[in-house]
């Protein structure tokens, strides 16, 4: 039986690569995302390239909706072995007092709310097969040196997402099943050319982003390569961490048991350590 993986935001951008790899490695995949024309058309061109692929609209803020469809997508492949949630968005871009507050509210909905309930409804499913593994995407503001102003909702969602999947592996401990963020690096998607047309509201990562947009960007095969990892073999032992695509290979996370359990997380020192430095 062949394993399956499930991809949200799945008709463009990293979602769709994603799907790619994952179907290239030899899974059933199926992908969603908002708007049914754009699922339909990037699953018949993800299975004319060979492997099977299908999809179906979701709103990932709808909780019953997602629910709903998750529970209809395991009876209809079987199980759901691997769960994938690109479905994100930048929301308002510029100073928080001018922002749009519904805007504001909206991305919290879809990049945080809309993960809690992707994995909520797939953790039964996952729980009775034993098995399971999941990413989410943490964006490429969380764990880097510098934090990007005047995208606030975004960032914030996105550290709220790294601290869901640290939760939420401390509760599947032992069941077989493992969650991890990663965050993507810059990559070139439509997200980036929503910065390029919000101009000076941007404020310097305007310029960033002219640069990104001309150099290319981070390859999205960085973030699809860490999470095929994380779902083999090799992924088994690691869970709740924050994984970097542009930092972290497989090959050097396959010592990470051994590692403090703050390591790779957004707690890069823990207590032990600093009473260790005061003493």
């Amino acid at each position: 039986m062949h394993k399956v993986a499930l991809i949200t935001g799945g008709s463009q951008g990293i979602g769709k690569e994603m799907a790619r790899a994952f179907g290239k490695a030899g899974y059933r995949v199926s992908i969603c995302s908002r708007t049914e024309a754009d699922v339909k058309r990037a699953a018949e061109e993800l299975s004319s390239e060979g492997f099977s692929c299908d999809g179906f609209a979701l709103d990932v803020g709808n909780c019953g909706q997602v629910e709903s469809e998750f529970s209809k997508t395991a009876k209809r492949l079987g199980r759901i072995d691997v769960l994938v949630t690109c479905a994100g968005i930048y929301g308002p871009i510029g100073p928080l007092e001018e922002n749009d507050a519904q805007g504001w509210e909206q991305a919290m909905r879809i990049n945080l709310c809309g993960t809690a309930f992707c994995v909520r409804a797939v953790l039964p499913i996952m729980k009775k097969q034993k098995s399971g593994c999941i990413v989410t995407l943490a964006g490429g503001g969380v764990g880097g040196k510098n934090i990007k102003p005047n995208f606030s909702s975004y960032i914030t969602s996105k550290f709220g997402v790294a601290g869901f999947t640290e939760a939420i592996a401390a509760e599947l401990e032992g069941m077989g099943i493992t969650i991890n963020a990663i965050s993507p690096g810059a990559v070139n998607t439509r997200l980036l050319d929503q910065v390029l047309s919000s101009k000076e509201k941007a404020g310097k990562f305007y310029e960033d982003s002219l640069k990104q947009k001309q150099d290319g960007g981070t390859p999205p095969k960085l973030a699809c390569d860490l999470a095929l990892f994380l779902a083999g073999e090799g992924g088994r032992k690691i869970s709740g961490r924050l994984l970097s695509a542009v930092w972290d290979r497989g090959e050097s996370l396959s010592a990470l048991e051994g590692l403090g359990k703050s390591q790779y997380t957004l707690r890069r020192i823990d207590g032990e350590l600093f009473c260790e430095a005061d003493g």
